[in-house]
């Protein structure tokens, strides 16, 4: 075997090898990004919410979901304070207007992670697609070395 055809074999291996690493990176991108848009989902519905319940007025008869499809029946109150979960299992209250602007920071905040994380798995993808076809290139100049050779 030719020294050239030794060293292709060796850059299509090396190309390989590089784009596993990418496909592994990825994957990690789309699992972290599905975690983002989760998180996104949820504080929309979250931001939405209050902006909508700070519009019902108080004593007003509301169907409150418990999860699982099932609702109890609740009385609208004060909306002075909300708890608002800070992370770890933890819950705060503060007042209305600090719980809008905690929610509109932190969604600004997942939203920024997810223009990055989408930016970075464009990068990955785009290197991924440039080495395939490096890849495939090689393959076809080895196959036809070998080929020639017989």
């Amino acid at each position: 075997m030719s020294s050239g055809l030794q060293q292709k074999e060796n850059q299509l291996r090396q190309l390989l090898t590089e784009m596993r690493m990418m496909e592994g990176s990825s994957n990690t991108l789309q699992q972290r990004l599905q975690q983002v848009l989760g998180a996104v989902s949820e504080l929309r519905l979250a931001q939405q919410s209050l902006g909508d319940l700070k519009k019902v007025e108080s004593g007003t008869k509301l169907l409150v979901p418990v999860g699982g499809g099932a609702f109890i029946n609740a009385e609208m109150g004060g909306i002075d304070n909300v708890v608002v979960g800070i992370g770890a299992g933890v819950s705060i209250e503060m007042q209305y207007e600090d719980a809008v602007k905690d929610v509109n920071d932190r969604l600004a905040e997942m939203e920024k992670a997810q223009a990055s994380i989408e930016e970075q798995l464009g990068q990955i993808l785009a290197q991924l697609e440039t080495h395939q076809g490096m890849a495939e290139r090689l393959s076809a100049e080895i196959q036809n070395a070998v080929q020639g050779s017989i």
